[in-house]
């Protein structure tokens, strides 16, 4: 078993009907590429297991994280929504797998287990950058276990060969997974964005799209860091993550769209291997 499809989403909660509103209409192409990809990934036949990568949630300097626990929760209550919620299982089996596995190539991949969470007083398992692409998953007719994982703020090359790790603990568990990176990309496209401006935005956005495209993964890696600093972007490393978990297999891309009407980029590919 193995990696069977991987994507990367964008995660503005404004997106949610319930949240978003009229303004959904100013984010029409990222809805419509959105609720296309969702529709591929539920599409896939047997698949096991969902394995997320938000840049949101616990994130540590030291090392990445993925969050242990039989059931997931998670809510909309930071966007004013605390009734639109989620309660989703997990699989602690694969998630104490992959940790082990990691470690034994000395990987930094910490599992935080109830009594971490508590610690760091994290209520909710499942942040926005999980729940905006779970949201269309679910109404596409999606119904996995997920897997939580982190970013840290380690080197692209161990970001990269914990991906690898991910495919790895999938074909010694003989499951099928689906690995989606969750991530907006430059927060500085116009003046007036979160991040302010930088012409640099647009660059990046546009250097990154490419390359994904053109399946020339490894050069994601190798992106300026000025350029990647001054694009304020958020959603590198999870696809850095993502593309580990593909590395050496024939993907086909699927491209639907790219836009930044809130001054933020947000793209949706779809890699299907072969």
């Amino acid at each position: 078993m193995t990696v069977k499809c991987t994507a990367l989403l964008p995660h503005p909660p404004i997106i949610i009907p319930e949240i978003g509103g009229r303004e959904l209409d100013n984010a029409e192409k990222t809805v419509d590429g959105v609720k296309k990809t969702a529709a591929k990934i539920a599409k896939t036949e047997d698949l096991d297991l969902l394995i997320t990568i938000s840049p949101h949630g616990p994130v540590f300097k030291s090392h990445a994280a993925v969050i242990i626990k039989e059931s997931l929760f998670g809510s909309f209550k930071e966007f004013g929504k605390p009734s639109l919620k989620f309660k989703e299982k997990s699989d602690i089996d694969f998630s104490h797998s992959l940790v082990n596995n990691a470690e034994k190539k000395g990987l930094n991949l910490a599992g935080l287990e109830a009594e971490v969470l508590k610690k760091y007083g994290i209520e909710e398992e499942l942040d926005h950058g999980i729940l905006v692409p779970w949201y269309y998953l679910k109404q596409a007719g999606l119904d996995l276990p997920i897997i939580p994982i982190t970013i840290g703020f380690i080197s692209y090359s161990e970001l990269f060969k914990i991906g690898k790790i991910i495919a790895e603990t999938a074909e010694q568990m003989d499951y099928n997974i689906t690995v989606l990176a969750s991530g907006d990309l430059s927060h500085r496209l116009k003046r007036g964005a979160p991040a302010g401006y930088h012409p640099d935005g647009e660059v990046f956005d546009k250097i990154l799209i490419d390359k994904l495209k053109t399946k020339k993964f490894k050069e994601v890696l190798e992106i300026n860091k000025k350029l990647i600093e001054n694009a304020g972007e958020c959603g590198l490393r999870p696809i850095i993550m993502m593309l580990g978990s593909i590395e050496n297999k024939d993907v086909d891309v699927d491209f639907y769209s790219y836009e930044g009407p809130f001054g933020v980029g947000y793209a949706e590919l779809y890699f299907q291997v072969k």
